[in-house]
């Protein structure tokens, strides 16, 4: 196994265990990720949840492959599960029967019988945040004995990286996620405010990545270039998972906003010298992460004193066919039709909800540098 990135060593505490499988048959490689997590299925309601961001294809890499759930599903019918729910909460309003929007992705059909409408109202999980007291949770976190979470290998244009951490965003209903970004409108905040709704989450957690394909580049999570990258990951700890992940991306996991956060707060390790990785971990050669400019502490005040620097998306006219869903999913009611999506900078929060759910690819985060030069001339 190629070396992994050292840390200076710490203590002799226990290692979180991080499994990296390079994938020759699917079927074999989920065994070994079950067998690796040590959890007794028998007799237990286990809410998989899927990454199913929006209604894209399995090769576009924006969500969980079908056929890692279909193979999931099966093995915990096999393990004797009670009851088995594929479930998730898009992004975005949601328009119609949840079945009917997401059918593109493959994962309904792959769940064979389990997928789950969450169409019952929301419960409420309370925090501890100094942003909000509270919010709303789909309703079978209370009645699941266990998460399995399944996340996609991504980048994303606000966190840097998406993995399990940020997958549990989507327990909450899509509509309700967008506005959520109001009360957090900075890279930093934002990857506080995800720790706080983790850390509330009372449901165990164990997880399974996907990493058969990828995502990377300034436009992740749902427009980014596609990777062949042939692997999955298995991990009781979500935040040890994510420092894998970052580490394999080729980024020290204390320069993600989100994962310095959550091991401030004593959700897992961070540092690879207190992570026992096991199997076929190796560096993703040539993989493009999101720029970095504005993702370290000051990221909030650069921001509310020189505007200029603000990232804010950039609408690709050729690409746009004017569906309207960036003016309807902004929290902050920044994008108007006029007849182009057009929006209100003054407004703009740079959350790229907008960005997420262009079905076109349309609206795009620009790197820093040419997102000023963007700034500069619409002033």
């Amino acid at each position: 196994m190629p070396a992994v990135p050292s840390a200076p060593a710490r203590s002799a505490a226990p290692k979180e265990r991080v499994l990296v499988r390079r994938v020759t048959n699917l079927n074999n490689a989920v065994t070994e990720a079950l067998d690796f997590l040590e959890y007794d299925f028998t007799n237990k309601k286990v809410w998989v949840k899927p990454n199913l961001l929006a209604p894209h294809p399995p090769e576009a890499s924006v969500t969980t492959d079908p056929e890692l759930i279909r193979q999931v599903v099966r093995q915990l019918k096999s393990r004797a599960a009670k009851e088995i729910w594929v479930a998730d909460n898009p992004g975005g309003k949601l328009h119609g029967d949840i079945e009917t929007y997401i059918a593109p992705t493959g994962v309904v059909e792959a769940s064979e019988g389990c997928f789950r409408n969450l169409t019952k109202p929301p419960e409420i999980l309370k925090l501890n945040s100094r942003f909000i007291s509270q919010v709303p949770v789909s309703h079978i976190m209370f009645e699941a004995d266990v998460i399995l979470n399944m996340p996609v290998f991504k980048t994303h244009a606000l966190t840097l990286l998406t993995g399990a951490i940020k997958n549990l965003f989507g327990t909450i209903p899509g509509g309700q996620k967008m506005h959520i970004h109001t009360f957090a409108k900075n890279a930093v905040e934002f990857a506080e405010l995800l720790i706080d709704i983790f850390r509330a989450i009372p449901t165990p957690i164990i997880n399974i990545m996907d990493a058969l394909r990828g995502m990377d580049g300034q436009n992740g999570p749902g427009g980014g270039r596609v990777l062949k990258i042939g692997k999955i990951l298995a991990a009781h700890n979500s935040t040890a998972m994510d420092a894998v992940m970052a580490l394999m991306a080729g980024i020290q996991p204390v320069q993600i906003p989100l994962l310095r956060i959550a091991a401030e707060h004593g959700l897992g390790p961070i540092q690879s010298d207190q992570i026992k990785i096991i199997g076929d971990f190796e560096r993703i050669k040539g993989f493009r992460l999101p720029s970095r400019l504005l993702a370290g502490p000051a990221a909030g005040i650069v921001a509310r004193i020189y505007p200029w620097f603000r990232r804010q998306p950039i609408l690709k006219k050729n690409l746009c066919i004017r569906c309207q869903l960036c003016a309807k999913n902004c929290p902050v009611h920044a994008i108007s039709m006029n007849p182009f999506p057009t929006i209100d900078r003054k407004k703009c929060i740079s959350c790229y909800c907008c960005a997420e759910t262009c079905p076109t690819h349309a609206m795009v985060v620009p790197t820093h540098w040419r997102g000023l030069i963007n700034n500069i001339i619409s002033r």
